[in-house]
């Protein structure tokens, strides 16, 4: 018990519990680990869309995705090749296969910018997310905030 309460107080001591909006200590720190598991399994389970599943389900499909969505959301273009010098990690053949992969599956789309920029080589295409992987983004992000609120109010 005692070696429990010297475990809590070392771990609370290497958080950055003064960001929090709630109060946390070494009396509630086993529960809120519990709900932080708990949103973690939540998180997961979220992303059993199939599109979402696919686009998240490695950390360089992951990168390729938010690189997309991104450029989709702020209305610019976005190509393999800018997605490529943008992830120098990976190389270009990489990208394109996951790109590739993922037009084939109809989770990204080529298609037009939202911006007036135009692309002027035909072989270049615009990437963007399919509808329905940003609504299950969205509602994902949805259900992500709304399982922090209720953590948020439950630590308050």
């Amino acid at each position: 018990m005692i070696k429990d309460l010297n475990r809590g107080k070392k771990i609370l001591q290497n958080l950055n519990v003064k960001h929090l909006p709630f109060k946390l200590d070494s009396s509630n720190l086993r529960e809120f680990g519990k709900y932080v598991s708990k949103d973690l399994t939540n998180i997961f389970l979220g992303i059993e869309s199939s599109g979402l599943k696919w686009c998240l389900s490695t950390v360089k499909k992951a990168k390729v995705f938010t690189l997309i969505y991104e450029a989709n959301e702020n209305g610019v273009q976005i190509y393999k090749e800018e997605i490529s010098k943008k992830l120098p990690e990976y190389s270009y053949k990489t990208i394109a296969t996951i790109i590739d992969e993922g037009i084939a599956r109809g989770y990204y789309l080529p298609m037009a910018p939202m911006s007036k920029k135009v692309i002027k080589d035909k072989k270049i295409k615009n990437i963007r997310p399919s509808e329905g992987v940003v609504a299950a983004f969205l509602n994902w992000n949805i259900s992500r905030i709304l399982s922090i609120s209720a953590m948020i109010k439950k630590f308050k």
